[in-house]
């Protein structure tokens, strides 16, 4: 298919297709960005798959911590978290909201639970069985300006991880472009389109955070594509163009169809100081607090 100019999720023929910015730093800090940018771009996509019908998909970022074994408030990966949705499945966030902690050791209550007063007004929260799980197909990694653009025009929004740095940090609007030679990834986002800044016929990327809707251009920021300044631009983009990845969305199906299983088996907290290819821990900025 041929590549458009411009291209936006937000807003095709008038259509948002794109869940809800969130916040993974409330009510705690929680080095989450690898599971909130994955459960935000498969709601994307079954958005798109579903033609934007009501109601809109927003996904358990807390059942993916708790039970995904794809990392912690620590860091984590993209990867494995597609490969748990493939497997077993994601159930919305009305089942698990968000804490922002890591959570005990996965049981029913992590997949899908609501509490209710008992007769000594205790509250007492029991697992939900009549619920539903969103599973992917496939799903695999790509890289650079035109796979990236291809993908996302076909079929929705990606994740990518990025070298985040302090500059990104006080980003409030415009396009972003810092040189930074550093490849470790520490922070992963969602890249939802690009355009083109008239003034300047600047190339950009338009991308989902997870810092909040008072961060940025409520909550999403721009950069340069590889493309800038006669095609260094991989250099000024915090490297946004070389680990992304996609997953196409099967079904939202009833969870008792899915036969997974409550064990879980608990993460090192030394694993986000570990391979930069392999984990990605939410951006903080030393010394900040």
């Amino acid at each position: 298919e041929d590549l458009v100019r411009e291209w936006d999720w937000r807003n095709v023929s008038g259509v948002n297709y794109l869940s809800p910015v969130r916040n993974q730093q409330i009510p705690v800090y929680c080095g989450s960005c690898w599971a909130m940018a994955t459960t935000a771009t498969l709601a994307d996509r079954w958005n798109i798959k579903r033609k934007a019908a009501w109601p809109p998909t927003y996904l358990s970022v807390q059942n993916v911590i708790d039970c995904g074994n794809a990392g912690t408030c620590e860091g984590g990966w993209d990867s494995t978290v597609y490969e748990y949705a493939a497997g077993k499945g994601i159930p919305p966030e009305s089942c698990n909201s968000y804490v922002a902690v890591d959570g005990p050791a996965c049981t029913d209550l992590q997949q899908c639970f609501s509490c209710n007063p008992s007769p000594t007004d205790n509250k007492v929260c029991v697992p939900v069985r009549n619920y539903k799980r969103l599973t992917v197909l496939e799903h695999g990694r790509l890289s650079g300006r035109d796979d990236m653009m291809a993908e996302i025009q076909a079929r929705g929004p990606i994740t990518c991880a990025i070298n985040a740095t302090a500059s990104m940090d006080r980003y409030k609007d415009g396009i972003f472009a810092q040189y930074n030679d550093n490849f470790g990834v520490n922070h992963m986002i969602s890249v939802v389109g690009w355009g083109v800044e008239n003034d300047t016929d600047t190339e950009y990327w338009i991308a989902r955070n997870s810092w909040g809707e008072w961060w940025g251009e409520d909550g999403f920021y721009r950069t340069v594509t590889s493309a800038y300044r006669n095609g260094t631009g991989d250099y000024y983009n915090a490297g946004i163009e070389r680990q992304c990845g996609w997953a196409v969305p099967d079904k939202f199906g009833a969870a008792a169809a899915l036969g997974f299983g409550p064990s879980k088996s608990n993460f090192s907290s030394s694993a986000a100081g570990g391979d930069s290819t392999h984990i990605t821990n939410s951006f903080r900025v030393e010394g900040q607090t």
